[in-house]
């Protein structure tokens, strides 16, 4: 029940703030005035709040909050990339390191060798 609640809420939130229903919606709002004008200042406040605020400022706003989550999931991906780059470069750099490390273990060993055999054919 839960996938297919998370599902009808994805494809009604999609649906519900869409520019073609936001379009839809404030063409079906500006035409009620063609058939009914409010008369006083309360019923144009009543219109505006109703009708106005509820029937097409909501759309709109989920259309925006979804391209603001579009463009955030761009940069997270972005950095992610980025990040996942850098830990590449950063272990292959480590990997270079430690063979350093031993090419340079190894050279002091022998130069340990040859301390000791100097060291020796001088005492």
């Amino acid at each position: 029940m839960s996938k297919f609640n998370d599902w009808l809420g994805d494809k009604l939130s999609n649906i519900l703030s869409s520019m073609p229903l936001f379009y839809i919606i404030a063409f079906l709002v500006l035409s009620l005035l063609i058939f009914e004008k409010p008369n006083s200042l309360v019923e144009w406040m009543h219109y505006a709040i109703a009708v106005f605020f509820q029937g097409i400022a909501l759309p709109l706003l989920g259309y925006t909050s979804r391209k603001a989550g579009d463009i955030q999931s761009k940069l997270l991906n972005e950095t992610h990339d980025v990040v996942m780059d850098e830990l590449a470069s950063i272990k292959l750099q480590q990997g270079m390191n430690q063979e350093e490390i031993a090419s340079l273990k190894k050279i002091i060993s022998e130069l340990h060798q040859l301390i000791k055999e100097v060291h020796r054919r001088t005492c």
